[in-house]
């Protein structure tokens, strides 16, 4: 197991990520939320909390692998099991390396100690960043009102597009596992709302294809593949330049 160096990131620092650190069985870390953590359904949104998850699991990875190694997600699930709580409260994470250097599962608990969201991460090794010095945050965006100003997402015609900015990116470059998480439950939630659903999120599992680099336009676009009044299955596939680079299924229900 090697010793963790965190390098810390721009969506750390925009989703108030921090105090991660190495423990004996994994690694552990937590966020404060805001109001900024809203989502279109004016509940705490769920992938508010993926960057958190997707930190404390990849780091859990890492520490699995030898000294100096690194890695990037593949796959993340995120299992509500509790109710998310709301802005000034915080959130504790907790992830432990269940397979070595790809497969890590753990859990996310409110500030009474409550178990809100169960998750897990699939990795693969990647060649580590060098001298990276995080972006700094744009001025003001911490006081959006909520995670589609927050990541950018803007509407055009039957779809949502999120531009790549700097603090949106991972120490290597390319764009947040959390936030493509983030990103793709918000617009589900969204594409719900305005047809009248007013399920909670309950699941989120998504899949990264290939990265997108800074400065890219993500096109996210969701399909209703079960619409029920108790159940409804939403599938939300990013593309860049027409090419799929996540695709994430977003289940809600009570």
């Amino acid at each position: 197991m090697q010793q963790l160096r965190f390098m810390g990131s721009g969506p750390e620092d925009l989703f108030g990520v921090g105090r991660l650190r190495q423990c004996s069985d994994g690694v552990g870390g937590g966020m404060t939320l805001g109001r900024w953590a809203t989502g279109p359904d004016r509940r705490t949104a769920v992938g508010a909390v993926g960057v958190l998850a997707d930190e404390v699991l990849g780091y859990a990875l890492m520490a699995s692998l030898p000294q100096g190694a690194w890695s990037i997600s593949t796959e993340i699930w995120l299992d509500v099991v509790g109710a998310l709580p709301g802005a000034g409260d915080t959130v504790a994470a907790h992830a432990t390396p269940v397979q070595a250097g790809s497969y890590a599962a753990g859990e996310l608990r409110d500030g009474a100690g409550r178990p809100i969201v169960l998750c897990r991460q699939r990795g693969r090794f990647t060649t580590p960043p060098d001298g990276y010095d995080g972006p700094v945050v744009p001025a003001g965006i911490r006081s959006a009102r909520g995670m589609e100003e927050l990541l950018g997402l803007r509407a055009e015609g039957d779809v949502h597009v999120m531009e790549t900015r700097p603090d949106l990116a991972n120490p290597n470059g390319v764009l947040h596992g959390g936030v493509s998480l983030a990103a793709s439950e918000v617009v589900a939630t969204r594409t719900r709302v305005d047809l009248g659903c007013e399920l909670p999120t309950s699941s989120v599992h998504i899949v990264h294809t290939r990265g997108v680099p800074v400065g890219a336009p993500v096109v996210f676009r969701c399909e209703a593949r079960h619409a029920g009044r108790s159940l409804w299955v939403s599938e939300v596939v990013g593309t860049v330049a027409g090419k799929v680079c996540t695709v994430a299924t977003v289940t809600a229900q009570e």
